[in-house]
């Protein structure tokens, strides 16, 4: 997905989870695809893990054992359920998403160089990405 962190599906999780929901900025996130077809991503939170779903969408373990479930919504992006809420994205027209928190706060994202997304909330900080060797990406 060159989405935020490839199919942040979970990444989705992990990536909102760091940046946002626990308010971490400067922590490091590597994902590289898994047999399963989806992706397991590392942090300094430990690790997670995602695989495709029946419904067009991947169901995801975070590090503290918790489980995330997604699917393609009628806006063209996913609504993902977890323990803490739904987060709702939608395309933007920069060529990114538009992320709707359990909370109500909202992350937009856009393309950046080489097709990889840059996400911040409104008057913030913009993470880093950058492919890895394993076929994901890093985000900073």
């Amino acid at each position: 997905m060159s989405r935020l962190c490839q199919h942040l599906t979970s990444p989705v999780i992990v990536i909102l989870g760091l940046l946002v929901l626990r308010g971490v900025s400067s922590a490091q996130v590597s994902c590289h695809p898994n047999i399963f077809g989806g992706q397991d991503c590392t942090s300094p939170e430990g690790r997670s893990s995602s695989t495709p779903n029946i419904f067009g969408g991947y169901d995801t373990t975070s590090p503290d054992g918790s489980h995330s479930s997604s699917h393609p919504n009628i806006f063209g992006g996913e609504d993902t359920t977890t323990p803490k809420g739904t987060i709702e994205s939608r395309p933007n027209v920069f060529g990114g998403k538009d992320y709707r928190l359990p909370n109500g706060e909202q992350i937009e994202s856009h393309l950046r160089r080489a097709g990889l997304q840059a996400a911040r909330r409104p008057r913030r900080g913009v993470p880093s990405e950058r492919p890895n060797i394993f076929g994901g990406e890093d985000c900073r």
